[in-house]
């Protein structure tokens, strides 16, 4: 008997331990990292519009300035939904989207009464749209971003034996082509793998060159040119002090300042 009341009582100390760890809120305050700081030197303070999923299933937007606090987010406690940042600078003609953002996924990123947001958290949640786009096309709710195994995910991206420069710099994998077959076939982590490439050389431009992803490595050409880089079928934005490059293997256009 005292073998089964101990047994009840540790069961009921899991219990209320559990219920206290689970966010019972109704709003959130949005926390946003701070810049790289090759983003921060070459483009100053970044405006912000935040997407997140409100309580009927739709996503809602807020764009916030530089200076101003993000409005709390009501987020729904019995769903795993996704807050989304993007960095924007309207007065560089850097609109949202063209740089990668930030992000969350809720409520495994809740402390308290905020909701953190990191640049691994960007992957996340662009994933989980992803996800949620594929289930719906696929019709297949069992793989949706609701079920989806978030901690084994992000452990895997951090520490699994996955391809390494998609370790270093996750944004080069095709994360919407990831997002179908795992809805298809369920998650594999050997799609894990940067897409293809060519080598893009264009002669006049030199200088420092900052990507669109906040892990990739400013690129310092000479300052005649020539200025090399990675290209990809989807477009890329490349900016530096004198103007902004959108590239892909079809071609490149630069936009002066």
């Amino acid at each position: 008997m005292k073998h089964k009341a101990f047994l009840t009582v540790a069961v009921l100390l899991v219990m209320l331990a559990a219920c206290e760890e689970r966010p019972i809120r109704d709003s959130f305050r949005p926390v946003i990292p701070e810049l790289p700081a090759h983003w921060q030197e070459m483009l100053g303070e970044a405006h912000w519009r935040l997407e997140w999923v409100n309580g009927d299933g739709s996503w809602s937007t807020h764009e916030v300035k530089p200076g101003m606090d993000a409005p709390d987010l009501n987020l729904v406690n019995e769903w795993i939904s996704a807050v989304v940042a993007w960095p924007f600078w309207p007065e560089r003609n850097l609109f949202p989207g063209l740089m990668r953002p930030c992000g969350a996924i809720f409520p495994w990123d809740v402390s308290g009464s905020e909701i953190r947001l990191s640049w691994k958290g960007g992957i996340d949640a662009i994933l989980w749209k992803e996800l949620g786009q594929a289930a719906s096309l696929l019709d297949n709710e069992r793989r949706s971003p609701w079920n989806y195994d978030w901690p084994r995910f992000r452990e895997t991206l951090i520490q699994g034996n996955i391809n390494e420069e998609v370790k270093q710099d996750p944004w080069l994998a095709n994360w919407s082509d990831i997002a179908q077959r795992t809805v298809q076939s369920g998650f594999d982590s050997r799609r894990l793998l940067p897409r293809k490439h060519s080598l893009l050389i264009i002669s006049d431009l030199g200088g420092r060159w900052i990507g669109s992803s906040p892990f990739a490595t400013p690129v310092d050409a000479p300052a005649e040119g020539p200025l090399e880089l990675k290209v990809y079928d989807s477009t890329e934005t490349w900016v530096s002090t004198d103007g902004i490059l959108k590239c892909s293997t079809e071609g490149w256009l630069f936009l002066a300042r």
